[in-house]
């Protein structure tokens, strides 16, 4: 089962400063990688079918999102909130300034061919997901995926991270 969250509420930026472990963590992987490429254009291609604008991928989101599917992977766990039982919507803030935004897990069992594919799929297949994804509200995504150990089994996780224009 993955869980789905969308917050949407004002911001005040300045509570939440990004903490030093944060940004040496999630600036490991400077770069989205072909699969999460892939991950955005099997959102895209729902949200047109759908009538939708595409999402243009955001460098912030990527790096919260990033660094939650590492964090995740850390402290062996997988859920919306940080190890530290902040929400989805605190963590976010610390990397990008959205008025709303809107998280999705995902975990596979690897993160090889076809990945993409599956993981659009469950989250279509969802209902909350599903509300995420097709919501007009957010113009910007960002994904992290990693892969690794989860419960003493292999893992690939991913998290994508939305948010509106501003």
């Amino acid at each position: 089962m993955m869980p789905c969250a969308v917050v949407s509420a004002p911001v005040s930026y300045s509570s939440w400063p990004m903490r030093r472990s944060e940004s040496a963590t999630a600036g490991a992987k400077p770069h989205v990688d072909s699969k999460e490429r892939a991950i955005v254009r099997a959102i895209n291609k729902q949200r047109s079918r759908h009538g939708l604008a595409k999402v243009r991928t955001s460098r912030r989101l990527a790096k919260a999102a990033d660094f939650h599917s590492w964090e995740m992977l850390d402290a062996d766990y997988f859920a919306h909130e940080s190890r530290d039982g902040g929400s989805f919507d605190q963590r976010v803030r610390r990397y990008a300034k959205h008025r709303s935004l809107g998280e999705t897990l995902a975990m596979l069992g690897g993160c090889g061919k076809g990945s993409a594919r599956r993981v659009v799929n469950m989250w279509m297949d969802s209902a909350g997901h599903r509300a995420v994804l097709l919501s007009s509200t957010y113009r910007r995504v960002g994904i992290g995926k990693r892969a690794g150990n989860l419960g003493g089994r292999k893992a690939c996780l991913v998290t994508a991270d939305f948010g509106s224009r501003k």
